[in-house]
């Protein structure tokens, strides 16, 4: 595997030996809740203290980058399995993925969402949206027909881009398109359709993360031997820097229970995954820092509930991420 691995590994963490969370936080305190137009703002008696009391599978959530205010965004009745939300580049809407009861894998359809709940739309068959930089396309992928597209917001075409692709990830400066062939981590240069597949031996999935310079790549990958790691992967591009100092890929966290979604800060120093938390016996959102050597810890404020599919906001005011609010113990009261 070494011949591959040109920068090295580096395992920072075990999952499973994670602490417990703290409870869901419902403070006003804090003066940088203003993410998504202020849309993350206090959890009010209406909030989230009463969202544990209701009847809801799974809701979107808006929590403030400090961990200090929190608020329910919104559940979908008609598509109770929610993921995979990404915010748009003006903060304006929210695209997501949800199922409707019954419609299986193939029936995921993409939805947008504003911050403040209202104007829900259902965008067709697609399933993981990515923005575009302008925000006037969504890169997807989609079960039926199999294979990554493009949506045309305007238009409301689809253009195919690979068939055998899965998990397209539209990079920050709006230059690639990320995603995984049969396992393989591919880059495609949007304008021109070059291809760059990286020197990896692990199996990319799907909903990476682009770092903020668009120059590297952070998701879950299948280990040779079962297991799965999040892992951070310097990309072969052709204006990227030649840097002495500048790993591979680095291994941050092994272990078989690692959600895939990734969720990478606009100012490149948080990462936030999901993995499972022994203590509480649920799926947990946690956080590290990759310029640096780091264990990984908590995220914040977030609910104790079975937690994942998150992402930030465009500027990093605002972690948006799904909470599954079915238990079937030590429900939070």
């Amino acid at each position: 595997m070494s011949r591959h691995l040109y920068g090295g590994l580096i395992v920072v963490l075990i999952a499973s030996c994670v602490s417990a969370p703290s409870g869901a936080q419902e403070t006003t305190s804090g003066n940088d809740a203003d993410g998504l137009r202020d849309q993350a703002g206090p959890a009010e008696a209406s909030g989230v203290s009463e969202v544990f009391r209701m009847a809801k599978p799974e809701m979107l959530m808006l929590l403030s980058h400090d961990g200090k205010r929190l608020r329910p965004l919104c559940d979908v009745p008609s598509h109770p399995n929610l993921g995979s939300p990404a915010v748009s580049p003006a903060g304006d809407l929210i695209a997501f993925d949800g199922n409707s009861p019954g419609s299986g894998l193939e029936g995921t359809e993409l939805l947008t969402v504003k911050p403040d709940g209202t104007d829900l739309e259902c965008l067709g068959n697609g399933a993981m949206p990515s923005w575009s930089v302008d925000g006037k396309r969504l890169a997807f992928s989609c079960y039926a027909p199999r294979g990554i597209f493009v949506l045309d917001l305007t238009t409301e075409e689809r253009e195919l881009i690979d068939e055998a692709g899965w998990g397209i990830q539209w990079s920050p400066d709006g230059k690639y398109w990320a995603y995984s062939r049969g396992g393989a981590l591919i880059v495609k240069n949007v304008a021109t359709g070059e291809v760059y597949e990286q020197d990896s031996t692990l199996q990319w999935g799907w909903n990476m993360a682009w770092s903020p310079d668009s120059r590297s790549l952070c998701g879950v990958v299948q280990l040779p031997h079962g297991q799965t790691a999040l892992v951070v992967q310097a990309l072969q591009l052709p204006e990227a820097e030649q840097d002495a100092n500048r790993v591979g890929v680095r291994i941050l966290s092994v272990g078989r229970n690692n959600n895939r979604d990734v969720a990478w800060h606009p100012s490149g120093k948080r990462v936030v995954f999901t993995a499972f938390s022994a203590p509480t016996g649920r799926s947990q959102l946690f956080e590290f820092d990759p310029t640096k050597d780091s264990i990984p810890s908590l995220v914040a404020g977030q609910t104790a509930t079975n937690n994942r599919d998150q992402c930030w906001s465009p500027d990093g005011k605002t972690l948006v991420y799904v909470a599954h609010f079915k238990f079937e113990r030590d429900e939070p009261k």
